[in-house]
Protein backbone atom coordinates (compact mmCIF):
# COMPACT_ATOMS: atom_id res chain seq x y z
CA UNK A 1 0.00 0.00 0.00
CA UNK A 2 1.06 3.60 -0.52
CA UNK A 3 0.60 6.49 1.89
CA UNK A 4 -2.51 7.60 0.00
CA UNK A 5 -4.26 4.22 0.35
CA UNK A 6 -3.53 2.31 3.56
CA UNK A 7 -4.86 -0.96 4.93
CA UNK A 8 -4.51 -2.29 8.47
CA UNK A 9 -6.18 -5.12 10.40
CA UNK A 10 -6.30 -5.19 14.21
CA UNK A 11 -6.39 -8.18 16.54
CA UNK A 12 -10.21 -8.09 16.67
CA UNK A 13 -10.40 -8.73 12.93
CA UNK A 14 -11.41 -5.17 11.98
CA UNK A 15 -9.80 -3.97 8.75
CA UNK A 16 -9.43 -0.24 8.13
CA UNK A 17 -8.96 0.95 4.57
CA UNK A 18 -8.14 4.67 4.54
CA UNK A 19 -8.17 6.79 1.37
CA UNK A 20 -5.91 9.73 2.17
CA UNK A 21 -4.66 11.35 -1.02
CA UNK A 22 -4.48 14.88 0.40
CA UNK A 23 -2.94 16.38 -2.73
CA UNK A 24 -5.71 15.25 -5.08
CA UNK A 25 -8.62 14.99 -2.60
CA UNK A 26 -9.15 11.28 -3.34
CA UNK A 27 -9.89 11.80 -7.03
CA UNK A 28 -10.22 8.57 -9.02
CA UNK A 29 -7.07 8.70 -11.11
CA UNK A 30 -5.91 5.46 -12.74
CA UNK A 31 -3.21 4.98 -10.08
CA UNK A 32 -5.58 5.71 -7.22
CA UNK A 33 -8.19 3.26 -8.55
CA UNK A 34 -5.51 0.59 -8.91
CA UNK A 35 -4.27 1.14 -5.36
CA UNK A 36 -7.79 1.15 -3.94
CA UNK A 37 -8.78 -2.07 -5.70
CA UNK A 38 -5.50 -3.70 -4.67
CA UNK A 39 -6.20 -2.80 -1.05
CA UNK A 40 -9.67 -4.39 -1.19
CA UNK A 41 -8.19 -7.53 -2.76
CA UNK A 42 -5.51 -7.65 -0.08
CA UNK A 43 -8.22 -7.36 2.57
CA UNK A 44 -9.97 -10.36 1.03
CA UNK A 45 -6.80 -12.41 1.49
CA UNK A 46 -6.55 -11.36 5.15
CA UNK A 47 -10.16 -12.45 5.90
CA UNK A 48 -11.22 -9.71 8.33
CA UNK A 49 -14.59 -9.81 10.06
CA UNK A 50 -15.49 -6.33 8.84
CA UNK A 51 -13.92 -3.51 6.80
CA UNK A 52 -14.15 0.17 7.75
CA UNK A 53 -13.72 2.40 4.68
CA UNK A 54 -12.80 6.03 5.34
CA UNK A 55 -11.53 9.08 3.48
CA UNK A 56 -10.09 12.44 4.43
CA UNK A 57 -11.77 14.49 7.14
CA UNK A 58 -13.00 16.98 4.53
CA UNK A 59 -13.42 14.71 1.46
CA UNK A 60 -14.48 11.07 1.48
CA UNK A 61 -14.00 10.66 -2.28
CA UNK A 62 -14.45 13.07 -5.17
CA UNK A 63 -15.03 10.86 -8.20
CA UNK A 64 -13.22 10.88 -11.54
CA UNK A 65 -10.32 13.13 -12.44
CA UNK A 66 -10.51 15.48 -15.42
CA UNK A 67 -7.91 13.64 -17.55
CA UNK A 68 -9.84 10.36 -17.45
CA UNK A 69 -13.05 12.10 -18.46
CA UNK A 70 -11.39 13.88 -21.37
CA UNK A 71 -9.89 10.59 -22.53
CA UNK A 72 -13.39 9.11 -22.45
CA UNK A 73 -14.63 11.98 -24.63
CA UNK A 74 -11.83 11.19 -27.08
CA UNK A 75 -12.66 7.49 -27.09
CA UNK A 76 -9.16 6.61 -25.82
CA UNK A 77 -10.21 4.60 -22.78
CA UNK A 78 -13.19 2.83 -21.29
CA UNK A 79 -14.75 3.55 -17.91
CA UNK A 80 -12.57 1.97 -15.22
CA UNK A 81 -14.06 3.02 -11.91
CA UNK A 82 -16.92 0.49 -12.08
CA UNK A 83 -14.44 -2.07 -10.77
CA UNK A 84 -14.51 -0.26 -7.40
CA UNK A 85 -18.26 -0.83 -7.15
CA UNK A 86 -17.85 -4.48 -8.11
CA UNK A 87 -15.14 -5.13 -5.51
CA UNK A 88 -17.19 -3.55 -2.72
CA UNK A 89 -20.46 -5.29 -3.60
CA UNK A 90 -18.70 -8.65 -4.00
CA UNK A 91 -16.61 -8.33 -0.81
CA UNK A 92 -16.87 -11.40 1.42
CA UNK A 93 -17.14 -9.26 4.56
CA UNK A 94 -19.42 -6.36 5.53
CA UNK A 95 -18.14 -2.88 4.68
CA UNK A 96 -18.86 0.28 6.66
CA UNK A 97 -18.47 3.60 4.81
CA UNK A 98 -17.47 6.34 7.24
CA UNK A 99 -18.01 9.55 5.28
CA UNK A 100 -16.65 12.38 7.41
CA UNK A 101 -16.13 14.56 4.35
CA UNK A 102 -17.88 15.35 1.08
CA UNK A 103 -18.72 12.52 -1.32
CA UNK A 104 -19.40 13.46 -4.93
CA UNK A 105 -20.21 11.39 -8.01
CA UNK A 106 -18.44 8.06 -7.80
CA UNK A 107 -17.50 8.81 -4.21
CA UNK A 108 -21.14 8.66 -3.10
CA UNK A 109 -21.86 5.64 -5.31
CA UNK A 110 -18.93 3.86 -3.67
CA UNK A 111 -20.55 4.44 -0.27
CA UNK A 112 -23.91 3.20 -1.63
CA UNK A 113 -22.17 -0.07 -2.53
CA UNK A 114 -21.25 -0.60 1.12
CA UNK A 115 -23.38 -2.40 3.70
CA UNK A 116 -23.57 0.41 6.26
CA UNK A 117 -23.13 4.14 5.68
CA UNK A 118 -22.44 6.93 8.16
CA UNK A 119 -22.49 10.52 6.92
CA UNK A 120 -21.63 13.93 8.41
CA UNK A 121 -24.14 16.73 8.91
CA UNK A 122 -21.61 19.33 7.73
CA UNK A 123 -20.57 17.57 4.50
CA UNK A 124 -22.17 17.60 1.04
CA UNK A 125 -23.29 14.53 -0.87
CA UNK A 126 -24.40 14.24 -4.46
CA UNK A 127 -23.91 12.52 -7.80
CA UNK A 128 -22.62 15.20 -10.16
CA UNK A 129 -22.34 13.19 -13.40
CA UNK A 130 -25.01 15.18 -15.26
CA UNK A 131 -23.36 18.41 -14.15
CA UNK A 132 -20.37 17.29 -16.22
CA UNK A 133 -22.55 16.52 -19.22
CA UNK A 134 -22.68 12.72 -19.12
CA UNK A 135 -24.96 10.10 -17.64
CA UNK A 136 -24.29 8.42 -14.25
CA UNK A 137 -21.95 5.46 -13.91
CA UNK A 138 -20.45 3.01 -11.38
CA UNK A 139 -23.86 1.39 -10.92
CA UNK A 140 -25.42 4.66 -9.77
CA UNK A 141 -28.64 4.23 -11.78
CA UNK A 142 -29.52 1.07 -9.83
CA UNK A 143 -27.58 1.29 -6.56
CA UNK A 144 -28.21 4.85 -5.34
CA UNK A 145 -31.94 4.24 -4.75
CA UNK A 146 -31.08 1.85 -1.94
CA UNK A 147 -29.27 4.61 -0.05
CA UNK A 148 -31.55 7.63 -0.55
CA UNK A 149 -34.77 6.24 -2.02
CA UNK A 150 -35.91 6.33 -5.67
CA UNK A 151 -37.32 9.87 -5.79
CA UNK A 152 -34.38 11.58 -4.12
CA UNK A 153 -31.98 9.44 -6.18
CA UNK A 154 -33.70 10.71 -9.32
CA UNK A 155 -33.40 14.31 -8.15
CA UNK A 156 -29.73 13.83 -7.36
CA UNK A 157 -29.03 12.26 -10.76
CA UNK A 158 -31.02 14.72 -12.89
CA UNK A 159 -30.00 17.92 -11.09
CA UNK A 160 -26.46 17.07 -9.87
CA UNK A 161 -27.39 18.91 -6.67
CA UNK A 162 -25.17 18.45 -3.63
CA UNK A 163 -27.13 18.00 -0.42
CA UNK A 164 -25.75 18.79 3.02
CA UNK A 165 -25.91 15.91 5.45
CA UNK A 166 -28.07 18.05 7.73
CA UNK A 167 -30.52 18.50 4.86
CA UNK A 168 -30.61 14.78 4.13
CA UNK A 169 -31.21 14.06 7.82
CA UNK A 170 -34.67 15.62 7.52
CA UNK A 171 -35.58 13.45 4.52
CA UNK A 172 -36.30 9.76 4.02
CA UNK A 173 -33.01 7.93 3.59
CA UNK A 174 -31.24 4.67 4.35
CA UNK A 175 -28.06 6.07 5.87
CA UNK A 176 -27.40 4.33 9.17
CA UNK A 177 -26.52 7.64 10.82
CA UNK A 178 -26.04 11.28 9.88
CA UNK A 179 -23.95 12.77 12.68
CA UNK A 180 -21.71 15.73 13.47
CA UNK A 181 -18.46 15.17 11.60
CA UNK A 182 -16.40 14.45 14.71
CA UNK A 183 -18.77 11.61 15.67
CA UNK A 184 -18.62 9.73 12.35
CA UNK A 185 -15.45 7.70 12.92
CA UNK A 186 -16.19 6.83 16.57
CA UNK A 187 -19.63 5.51 15.57
CA UNK A 188 -18.15 3.52 12.67
CA UNK A 189 -15.60 1.92 14.96
CA UNK A 190 -18.30 1.12 17.51
CA UNK A 191 -20.36 -0.71 14.87
CA UNK A 192 -17.26 -2.51 13.60
CA UNK A 193 -16.43 -3.71 17.13
CA UNK A 194 -19.97 -5.04 17.59
CA UNK A 195 -19.71 -7.00 14.34
CA UNK A 196 -16.24 -8.29 15.21
CA UNK A 197 -17.65 -9.98 18.31
CA UNK A 198 -19.59 -12.40 16.09
CA UNK A 199 -18.63 -15.72 14.49
CA UNK A 200 -16.70 -14.99 11.27
CA UNK A 201 -18.31 -17.88 9.39
CA UNK A 202 -21.80 -16.59 10.13
CA UNK A 203 -20.73 -13.02 9.25
CA UNK A 204 -19.55 -14.18 5.83
CA UNK A 205 -22.66 -16.27 5.28
CA UNK A 206 -24.95 -13.35 6.11
CA UNK A 207 -22.97 -10.97 3.88
CA UNK A 208 -23.32 -13.40 0.97
CA UNK A 209 -27.09 -13.50 1.41
CA UNK A 210 -27.60 -9.77 1.94
CA UNK A 211 -25.43 -8.75 -1.02
CA UNK A 212 -27.23 -10.92 -3.58
CA UNK A 213 -29.69 -8.22 -4.67
CA UNK A 214 -27.00 -5.55 -5.09
CA UNK A 215 -24.96 -7.91 -7.23
CA UNK A 216 -27.92 -8.33 -9.58
CA UNK A 217 -28.58 -4.59 -9.67
CA UNK A 218 -24.95 -3.86 -10.53
CA UNK A 219 -25.08 -6.24 -13.50
CA UNK A 220 -28.25 -4.53 -14.76
CA UNK A 221 -26.74 -1.09 -14.26
CA UNK A 222 -23.59 -1.93 -16.19
CA UNK A 223 -25.54 -2.82 -19.32
CA UNK A 224 -27.54 0.40 -19.47
CA UNK A 225 -24.78 2.69 -18.16
CA UNK A 226 -22.21 1.43 -20.69
CA UNK A 227 -24.72 2.08 -23.47
CA UNK A 228 -25.52 5.60 -22.24
CA UNK A 229 -21.83 6.45 -21.79
CA UNK A 230 -21.02 5.59 -25.39
CA UNK A 231 -23.60 8.13 -26.46
CA UNK A 232 -23.24 10.88 -23.85
CA UNK A 233 -19.44 11.06 -23.90
CA UNK A 234 -19.62 11.60 -27.66
CA UNK A 235 -21.77 14.74 -27.29
CA UNK A 236 -19.70 17.85 -28.07
CA UNK A 237 -21.38 19.60 -25.15
CA UNK A 238 -19.92 17.10 -22.69
CA UNK A 239 -16.34 18.26 -23.20
CA UNK A 240 -17.35 21.85 -22.52
CA UNK A 241 -19.30 20.89 -19.39
CA UNK A 242 -16.28 18.98 -18.02
CA UNK A 243 -13.98 21.95 -18.69
CA UNK A 244 -16.42 24.32 -16.99
CA UNK A 245 -16.93 22.05 -13.97
CA UNK A 246 -13.24 21.63 -13.19
CA UNK A 247 -12.51 25.32 -13.82
CA UNK A 248 -14.95 26.11 -11.03
CA UNK A 249 -13.61 23.59 -8.54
Amino acid sequence: MTERVTLSVNDAGIAHLAMQDEANKNLFSDDFIHELVSAIERAEALRPKVLLLSGLSDVFAAGAEKKNLMDLCDGKVHVKDLVISERLVHASFPVIAAMEGHALGGGLVMAACCDMVIAARESRYGVVFMGLGFTPGMGCTKILQGLVGPQLANEMMFTAKRFRGSELASMWHNFNYILPRNEVMPRAWAIARQIAEKNINSIYLLKYALSAEKKKLLIEARVQEDYMHKISFAYPETRGAIEEFYAGE
